[in-house]
């Protein structure tokens, strides 16, 4: 039975009908009504800001990534009026795209273009809907204000707006293909739907204020989702290299358990698709005796091939064992290297656009060849080559050990067979037995010992998602465990304790006058001055740019205030021009403390207000 996703082109020819009746509503609204664009430069630009909030998306769960855009969509409507709205949007979603593309060009050509068509017909008539009703129902235009009916109106135009996003992408995911339930997934919408309130607040800056504040809003708003960004983009780059470590640990583990060949391989396979994504996996073991590969694995879209033979001079396994180096290929049709002209030469034209192959070598001998292959361009890319010859070193080491133990087996069912008639062979084929029984066990412990180191490096993994980088001090993440111990610890032995938030004064102005480098170093000599006036048992940490967050077990108001006075002496008389000439720096604290109050949130709270004290009265001090 076909598919609708086995229509050719019909997601395509349905995202250029929805585009081109947007455009023609949009056209005869604008001839019909007569409008006439009031700024026009106001109009571009939150054209541009539609494209850089679209740019800086992050990745969300099972939907790929999710941006702002919709700050930008209902800041339109409040700001302009539904047609101009409609506008800005369609034509900022017909655009966003393309810019993506030519950054990371996934997707091919026709699905850039249903998205381009797709979303700035979907956005158009969206934003046109909803912002005729916003109109209709009597909402403020342009919002300088809030009441109560707008407020209403907006709430519950926004959960409408939210449902016609998602039925719209669940229609084009159903006709691409794709499970059209992700379109409703949790995730994604509450980000939508969050960053309501900032488009109302954006409407009333840009509406009730100059345009300098304006500007200044905006500059924070792209502070904030560049930093957002930063932050997933960390979180996703750290949970990758986890989980390299977690399944090369359980390939290590596997090692150890799987001494018979063929469920080695199996296994090989299974780990592999655990580690990255492709269309074609081969694995060719090397016969010495005949030169030639032996392939014993060969999975293609259509399943598992049978096994085959090929000679050693033939194709890219055999150049890679030949050679014993990898073959990286990231587009076939762009390659221009030295790989390609190899290729040419020995005959082999891959039908794949990219592809990895790796030898499997085992004390300097070469066991076989391991190689990943799509028929996507730019699937992989050098630290797929990386992992993928990580991955065959543990590979090469278990057909070695797998291979070991059938060589074992194999002598002993000679030697039982020989028993009878070769007695006196019986001690020397012992020996060697035993010498082969004390390689394996050489073998065993070197594979404990590479257990043991992987289990190490996923603890220091663990452990650095708890640092700051910049600093080495505690992040947020490990702020919020520690803190809340401590909180519950001074509640229920009825002892004291501080919380002080402080804050490096100026610090902006650091940057702006001396460059970011500048700010790094005072950043990091704060950091050291902190460790320095403080206990073992006090907790220091980031709490976010150039604030810090100290916790004090068993410390008085009286007493936390005296060490930060102190070290904010220190900071003060501290010799900053060793960093950069003409450099002085100064920080202000916000001490808070229990009991009678053991929340953590109100601690926080308590020290940021007493921290506000501080920088309104002059910075540079203590507020306790």
């Amino acid at each position: 039975m076909m598919k609708v996703a086995d229509i050719p082109y019909l997601s395509l020819a349905y995202a250029a009908a929805l585009a081109a009746a947007a455009a023609a509503v949009l056209v005869f609204l604008s001839w019909y009504t007569g409008t006439v664009i009031a700024s026009p430069v106001a109009f571009v630009g939150f054209i541009v800001f539609g494209l850089a909030v679209a740019s800086f998306g992050f990745p969300a769960p099972h939907v790929g990534y999710v941006s702002l855009d919709r700050v930008v969509q209902f800041a339109s409507i409040l700001i302009f009026g539904a047609l101009q709205a409609a506008w800005i949007v369609g034509l900022a979603a017909l655009v966003a795209p393309l810019l993506a593309w030519r950054r990371v060009r996934t997707g091919g050509v026709r699905l850039t273009l249903v998205r381009c068509l797709h979303n700035a017909g979907m956005t158009a008539f969206i934003i046109l809907c909803v912002g005729y009703l916003y109109e209709f129902f009597g909402g403020s235009l342009p919002l300088r204000r809030l009441d109560p009916h707008d407020v209403l109106l907006i709430v519950l135009l926004a959960l409408f707006l939210q449902l016609l996003n998602m039925l719209f992408m669940a229609v084009i995911a159903w006709m691409e293909g794709y499970d059209w339930r992700r379109a409703f997934g949790p995730f994604a919408a509450s980000v939508d739907l969050a960053a309501i309130p900032l488009a109302v607040l954006t409407a009333l800056i840009y509406n009730s204020l100059l345009w300098q504040a304006f500007a200044l809003f905006l500059l924070v708003l792209a502070m904030i989702v560049f930093i957002v960004r930063r932050l997933a983009d960390t979180r996703r780059v750290l949970e990758d290299k986890l989980g390299t470590l977690v399944a090369v640990n359980r390939v290590g583990r596997a090692i150890s358990s799987s001494l018979v060949l063929d469920e080695l391989l199996e296994m090989v396979f299974r780990e592999s698709r655990n580690l990255m994504s492709f269309d074609i996996f081969i694995l060719g073991l090397y016969d010495e005796s005949t030169h030639s590969i032996d392939v014993r694995l060969h999975h293609n879209p259509q399943g598992r091939q049978p096994p085959r033979r090929q000679d050693l001079g033939v194709g890219i396994l055999g150049w890679v064992i030949s050679h014993n180096k990898p073959a990286f290929m990231r587009n076939w049709q762009r390659e221009t290297g030295e790989l390609k002209r190899i290729l040419y030469q020995i005959g082999h034209t891959p039908q794949t656009l990219s592809l990895i192959a790796v030898p499997m070598s085992y004390r300097e001998r070469v066991l076989g060849v391991l190689s990943v292959q799509s028929y996507a361009a730019d699937q992989f890319d050098e630290s797929h080559v990386s992992l993928l010859t990580s991955f065959a070193s543990q590979v090469a080491v278990a057909i070695a050990n797998a291979g070991l133990f059938a060589e074992l087996e194999r002598n002993r069912n000679q030697l039982e067979n020989r028993v009878a008639e070769r007695t006196r062979d019986l001690a020397e084929k012992n020996d060697e037995l035993r010498a082969q029984k004390e390689r394996a066990d050489v073998l065993a412990e070197s594979l404990r010992s590479a257990q043991r180191k992987i289990e190490r490096e996923l603890v220091k993994s663990q452990r650095e998602t708890r640092l700051d980088e910049l600093t080495g001090l505690y992040n947020r993440r490990a702020l919020d465990d520690r803190l809340g111990q401590e909180v519950v610890r001074a509640q229920r032995y009825k002892r004291a304790l501080a919380v002080v938030m402080a804050d490096i004064d100026h610090f902006k102005s650091v940057n702006d006058r001396f460059s970011h480098m500048v700010g790094d170093d005072v950043l990091r000599t704060i950091a050291n001055i902190l460790r320095a006036q403080c206990r073992s048992i006090d907790v220091i940490a980031r709490y976010g740019g150039e604030e810090f967050l100290l916790s004090f077990p068993e410390t008085t108001r009286h007493a936390a205030a005296a060490v930060c006075e102190k070290i904010r002496q220190h900071v003060e008389s501290h010799d900053w021009s060793k960093i950069q000439p003409g450099l002085a720096v100064t920080i202000s604290f916000g001490v808070a403390a229990a009991p009678p109050e053991y929340d953590v949130d109100r601690l926080i709270a308590e020290a940021d207000h007493k921290l506000y004290e501080a920088k309104h009265s002059g910075r540079n001090r203590v507020c306790a």
